[in-house]
């Protein structure tokens, strides 16, 4: 039900530029904060920085391969994750987070497709950026 609202909320937010980098900005300054408990959170990490570098490529135009529905779940994903009162209010020690992490694993599985592509997308963009760097020093 919290999810299905975080959603409906994104819906609202997927073709506002402005809103969707404060809401990259938030789930940044956010994880910051867990980046000393890097050990604990490394695979939940990983999987919400892929998504936080989804949207901001498609934010600034560089990767809009992104399915609509995709783009919604994402979206309401890290608005789940940044909401403090969700189904386990992340204030809780040890367990506040278990339903955010639960949530972006999910959405990870879900548009496993999508995010395969926005990976071959990284790989070929860093690829092109290596020869180009070769090319200017040669």
């Amino acid at each position: 039900m919290i999810f299905r609202q975080a959603v409906h909320r994104a819906a609202g937010m997927a073709d506002n530029p402005d809103k969707l980098s404060n809401l990259i900005g938030s789930v940044t300054e956010k994880l910051s904060d867990m980046d000393e408990r890097k050990k604990f959170f490394g695979e939940f990490l990983f999987k919400i920085r892929t998504l936080i570098r989804m949207l901001r490529a498609y934010v600034n135009g560089t990767y809009r391969h992104i399915p609509w529905k995709s783009l919604l779940l994402i979206i309401g994903g890290l608005l789940y994750f940044l909401m403090p009162l969700d189904v386990i209010p992340d204030f809780i020690p040890a367990t506040g987070l278990t339903d955010d992490i639960t949530v972006i694993f999910l959405i990870f599985r879900t548009i496993n497709t999508d995010i395969e592509d926005f990976y071959a997308f990284e790989s070929q963009s860093r690829s092109v950026e290596i020869n180009e760097k070769d090319e200017f020093h040669t």
